[in-house]
């Protein structure tokens, strides 16, 4: 499918009511998983490791880069709005960088079945386009932190981590694939 094929069917998607419902599941789901899940280790405090991103590959393979785009992007700025709300920490560089992480895992899994050589493709290219590069650049500015310092400390911790999502996201999409049920329910309908 082209790239053009690929954006308008993904938006699509969001005038049904079965892939607006999904969404609008996963979106909380990724709130739930923002606000509770995240966690930073004591010896990097500028990475966060967490399950956000589950949700957010399930609506990248079922519907699409724009759909996932927004669960990514609206997940973030939701879950800190209720995480604390009295101390209103949006970084909009960061919620940038969700917004185009989402959007580029729904370019690559988008209509295509569940495979651990597409998933480790989609994470490649978000950890080298978005949260090593991007992600790194925000949190140097913010915490005038060497650049080079925070890419190495980063690199560490979320190349190794990009394993565990693959692994985790394979298992869940042939979840999906496998149940004729679940399948028949999410997807949509053409």
């Amino acid at each position: 499918m082209s790239f053009f094929k690929t954006l308008k069917s993904s938006s699509q998607n969001l005038s049904k009511i079965g892939p607006l419902c999904v969404c609008s599941m996963m979106l909380a789901l990724r709130i739930v998983l923002g606000v509770f899940s995240n966690f930073t280790l004591s010896f990097a405090p500028f990475v966060k490791i967490g399950f956000t991103f589950l949700p957010i590959v399930i609506v990248a393979y079922l519907y699409g880069p724009v759909c996932a785009a927004i669960v990514s992007g609206f997940g973030d700025i939701l879950s800190i709005i209720l995480s604390n709300p009295t101390s209103f920490s949006l970084m909009p560089g960061i919620t940038a960088c969700y917004f185009f992480e989402g959007f580029l895992l729904g370019l690559v899994l988008y209509s295509h079945s569940a495979k651990v050589w597409r998933l480790s493709i989609a994470f490649l290219v978000v950890l080298t386009m978005c949260r090593l590069p991007l992600n790194t650049l925000v949190l140097h500015i913010m915490m005038n932190i060497p650049y080079f310092e925070l890419l190495m400390w980063r690199s560490i911790i979320l190349v190794p981590f990009a394993i565990v999502e693959i692994m985790l996201s394979f298992i869940i999409l042939r979840l999906i694939e496998k149940s004729p049920q679940l399948s028949q329910l999410v997807k949509p309908k053409n």
